[in-house]
């Protein structure tokens, strides 16, 4: 019986070549989409799995809210809490840090590279999983100087010889004896640091002025990350109890806000409930999880519905073959189960079709993927994944028009299919279509609205000038010698120090208090010199810039003058402040505002701080056409100072350009757009060709009573039109809904008005009436006496 299933869809696909090439290809990209989606979402449940204590393992969070109510939640938390809570040994078994203070420009003989790693304790291997390959896991965190390397590090360092007791020089940090090596890891984790040193050199570091002292500061809450191991009968409820009783003794004036500590379980990390700042790692969120799930089962809803279209609309030139298997003997379910094969099938060719889609569309990182993720289509459990998938597939496209198929003699089938109505006087067939047009008219409004805001961020004035202006990072390396190299470069109007770029959301806060305020006000803050104003073309409301060579002075912005209750600009200028409730400071000048941060944030109170150095990169203000020419230059210097380490520059206004336009997410949505509306239109296309076939001899008839070709394409394509139309009063509200509710979340946003929504849905029409244009168009100009010969 198999056997006669298989050899009757094969000559039926081989029959209808058209069709089942419309199907074919519309499965296929829809289920090579469906596959990447299902790659991803392995991906991010595969993280932190390989902990032996998983359950047991929490991050500690922090959650800041300012007085006037607004919440920020970090991945952070303050040094001091790992301690603090370590205490109540009745509910922690261990606690464990990540402070990522180990980092800078690590030199191995004549050779120097960038080196990102994390203080952490012995806990380090009782909490996680993680074990050593080469040393003692006990011992190798207690020796102060000593260092544990990733065995990907150990390799870009020593190559194939033996790290084990070799010295790196970590500038500016001192040297550094390897006493352990990682083990070589396939499964993944949120930690991903190169080197872990012990935290006993933290307070001798801190002593010697090489790391800010930041060991028993709780003001501090975006340099540590605190994992605690719960004994096996304590429970989350306990630990945060614990937590919200510590928080409430340390942070207890409610006039300044509130600080609390939130718990996140290891398993949650990634993909994450919360959304979280301050984040370490790769890692997902749920709603972008969830959002790529809905997305492909849009695209493969929109597939399987051209297959389940054109099979009822197949259905009256198959009902004599029903028929004729009933007659011999066929039960229903025989029926029913053959065209269930043939859909399935349908569904494993388009699944190799849509394996060569996806290796294609990697090549050209339409869908942003790492590099191997193809390959592991080719492990055993993901083969059986899409196995499954394909099965199912094949079962939602073909149980429909299989049900309705095998349910009656050719009698019924002839007289009920034409009158079955599902959506008031449309059939099943016409409302299965507007359907398919209705959701890419949706998708193409809202991703075009996606597209435009994006656009609409990268362009945008964001109140400095990020042309001509170089970014180099440091990387642990001094600012003098590089900034005398290259301020001697022509084109080169300024260089400043400082310790961030404008892009970066700011983990560090500053508290000020002026003497008209009632209380401090919270602030993210930047450390830069007195050219930094030169550099990024930023304008002062009132006072003057740092004078060179002193400290204690700030720069704020307007929002910022009004937080500490000055009236305006002018009446800050020149004040005093008190910077954490210890340092005492001047307002040197107020900035006008703009937005140093991502567009879709709002701008906040910030402060840029004279100190004197503390910077992580350099900012060369240029005037020049030729950039590639002088990023050579530059590129050049670096390479004599410190041979052997590639320079890491890059121009302010691309980077900006790239990180606010959101290429990757545009391209991957672009072509999921693309790939909506060309199934639905294929599945349209196909629907005229089937109908202009059913109805040739009528068109036959009416040529020879004398219609015209026009008249002939109107009356083809009416029904049609009609239809594109109907789909177009359903989704056009609701794309323009959709669009202006995911605008509203963003405090610079574009005008996304009815004009554009009617582009796109013109758009959408053009393309349409290409297809049905193409056939009907065709139908009508053919010979009547063709059509007409055998009656």
């Amino acid at each position: 019986m198999i056997r006669n299933y298989l050899l009757l869809a094969y000559r039926n696909i081989v029959r209808h070549k058209l069709f089942t090439a419309i199907n074919l290809i519309g499965l296929a990209m829809s289920m090579s989409l469906c596959m990447m989606v299902i790659l991803h979402v392995a991906d991010f449940l595969s993280y932190d799995r390989f902990h032996p204590h998983g359950g047991r393992i929490y991050r500690l969070l922090t959650e800041m809210r300012n007085p006037e109510g607004k919440e920020f939640l970090l991945a952070s938390s303050p040094l001091p809490l790992k301690d603090a809570i370590r205490g109540d040994s009745t509910l922690v078994e261990d606690a464990v840090n990540l402070y990522p203070a180990l980092k800078g420009t690590a030199r191995i003989g004549d050779r120097s590279l960038p080196l990102y790693g994390a203080f952490t304790t012995p806990s380090f291997f009782k909490v996680f999983g993680f074990r050593l390959a080469k040393g003692n896991e006990t011992t190798a965190l207690l020796q102060p100087n000593g260092i544990i390397l990733s065995h990907e590090a150990a390799q870009r360092y020593f190559g194939n010889a033996d790290a084990m007791g070799k010295t790196l020089e970590i500038d500016p940090l001192g040297a550094f004896q390897v006493t352990g090596v990682l083990e070589q890891r396939t499964d993944k984790s949120h930690i991903e640091f190169e080197a872990y040193a012990p935290a006993i050199a933290v307070p001798q570091l801190e002593k010697n002025k090489l790391l800010p002292e930041k060991t028993n500061s709780w003001n501090t809450v975006s340099e540590a990350y605190t994992y605690v191991l719960l004994q096996p009968a304590a429970g989350k409820a306990q630990l945060q109890s614990s937590l919200d009783r510590l928080a409430k003794t340390l942070f207890n004036d409610p006039k300044q806000g509130s600080i609390s500590f939130p718990v996140q379980p290891l398993s949650h990390i990634t993909p994450s409930w919360e959304e979280t700042y301050n984040n370490i790692g790769s890692g997902q969120s749920w709603g972008k999880v969830f959002a790529e799930i809905g997305l492909g089962l849009i695209i493969l809803i929109s597939a399987c519905f051209n297959y389940t279209n054109l099979s009822i609309a197949r259905s009256l030139s198959r009902a004599k073959e029903v028929g004729i298997r009933k007659v011999a003997g066929a039960s229903r379910f025989q029926v029913f189960g053959q065209y269930i094969m043939e859909a399935v099938i349908i569904t494993f060719l388009a699944l190799g079709l849509g394996y060569i889609m996806l290796t294609a569309a990697q090549h050209r990182n339409l869908f942003n993927a790492n590099t191997g993720v193809v390959n592991e289509l080719l492990q055993w459990k993901m083969l059986l994944a899409f196995v499954t998938f394909s099965v199912l597939t094949g079962l939602l496209a073909g149980t429909l028009p299989a049900w309705i198929l095998s349910a009656f003699n050719p009698a019924e089938v002839l007289k009920r299919l034409p009158s079955h109505r599902v959506f008031g006087k449309m059939g099943l067939r016409r409302s299965l279509l507007v359907f398919q047009l209705a959701l890419s008219l949706i998708i193409t409004v809202f991703l075009f609205a996606f597209y435009r805001q994006f656009s609409y961020m990268a362009d945008a004035n964001k109140g400095y000038q990020p042309e001509g202006v170089l970014t180099i990072k440091l990387q642990g390396n001094p600012d003098h010698l590089v900034r005398q190299e290259v301020a001697a470069l022509s084109g080169v109007e300024a260089v400043s120090g400082a310790s961030y770029d404008f892009k970066k959301y700011l983990g560090s806060r500053l508290s000020v208090k002026s003497s008209v305020s009632k209380e401090p006000a919270a602030m993210d803050y930047y450390s830069a010199d007195e050219n930094f104003l030169d550099v990024m073309g930023l304008r002062l409301a009132a006072g003057q810039n740092f004078r060179a060579g002193q400290t204690g002075q700030l720069l704020i912005n307007e929002k910022a003058a009004i937080s500490l209750g000055f009236k305006d600009a002018a009446s800050a200028a020149g004040q005093p402040v008190q910077v954490n409730d210890t340092v005492s400071a001047t307002v040197a000048g107020v900035l006008k505002d703009f937005n140093y941060q991502h567009l879709g944030q709002p701008i906040r109170p910030m402060a840029i701080v004279a100190n004197g150095g503390d910077y992580s990169l350099l900012q060369v203000k240029v005037k020049t056409a030729d950039h590639d020419q002088f990023q050579r230059k530059v590129t050049a210097i670096w390479a004599k100072l410190y041979p052997g380490e590639p320079v890491q520059a890059e121009w302010l206004a691309e980077e900006l350009y790239r990180n606010q336009k959101q290429g990757d997410s545009i391209s991957f949505l672009g072509y999921i757009s693309i790939m909506t509306v060309l199934i639905a239109v294929m599945g349209l296309l196909a629907m005229v060709i089937y109908s202009t076939a059913l109805r040739k001899k009528e068109i036959g008839v009416r040529k020879v009573m004398g219609a015209d070709v026009k008249s002939l394409v109107l009356l083809l394509s009416r029904g049609f039109l009609k239809m594109i139309l109907i789909a177009g009063c359903i989704a056009l509200p609701l794309g323009w809904l959709a669009s202006n509710f995911f605008l509203n979340s963003f405090p610079y946003r574009i005008n996304f008005g009815w004009g554009s929504v009617m582009a796109c849905f013109l758009a959408v029409l053009a393309i349409c009436l290409l297809a049905i244009a193409s056939q009907t168009w065709r139908a009508a100009s053919a010979d009547p006496t063709d059509s007409l010969r055998n009656d």
